[in-house]
């Protein structure tokens, strides 16, 4: 064979085992509550550029005392993660987060993060969205409406 042939061969090898890696993701968006140590983000991944679907990691933190996540497998690549600031009607300050019609608490007091059992009757003021921008960049929008 060749020189030329096998640094082709060798060059279309090499492409087609990096093509996988491609479209791979991990990306994170952050809300910031006081200053960038107290925040509310959100994080997330995918394993092949041929899903449609990503993996969250929704995180309380509140440094250098907490951080804490639980982690959403199977989430549609489009999907928005809203966030919501209830009222305060609960035993600790928290938010809810809205992801595919599941709705979960974030505290970054105690950092924790857990799924309620159903909706919330009262969801409170929507801050805004972690989101994946038209240029594909997966940031927090607030809502315009929010204080």
């Amino acid at each position: 064979m060749s020189l030329n042939k096998s640094h082709l061969l060798r060059t279309g090898l090499l492409a087609v085992l990096v093509l996988p890696l491609s479209g791979c993701i991990y990306d994170t968006a952050i809300y910031v509550i006081e200053g960038r140590k107290h925040n509310i983000s959100v994080s997330r991944d995918q394993n092949w550029f041929w899903e449609d679907t990503v993996n969250l990691s929704l995180i309380a933190s509140r440094m250098p005392d907490c951080l804490e996540s639980l982690r959403i497998e199977g989430v549609p690549r489009a999907a928005a993660v809203e966030l919501y600031l209830p009222p305060q009607e609960y035993v600790e300050p928290i938010h809810i987060a809205e992801v595919n019609k599941a709705y979960y608490a974030i505290s970054t007091a105690s950092c924790r993060v857990q799924r309620f059992a159903g909706k919330p009757d009262d969801l409170g003021q929507h801050l805004g969205s972690f989101k994946e921008l038209p240029d594909g960049r997966f940031d927090f929008v607030a809502d315009k409406a929010a204080k």
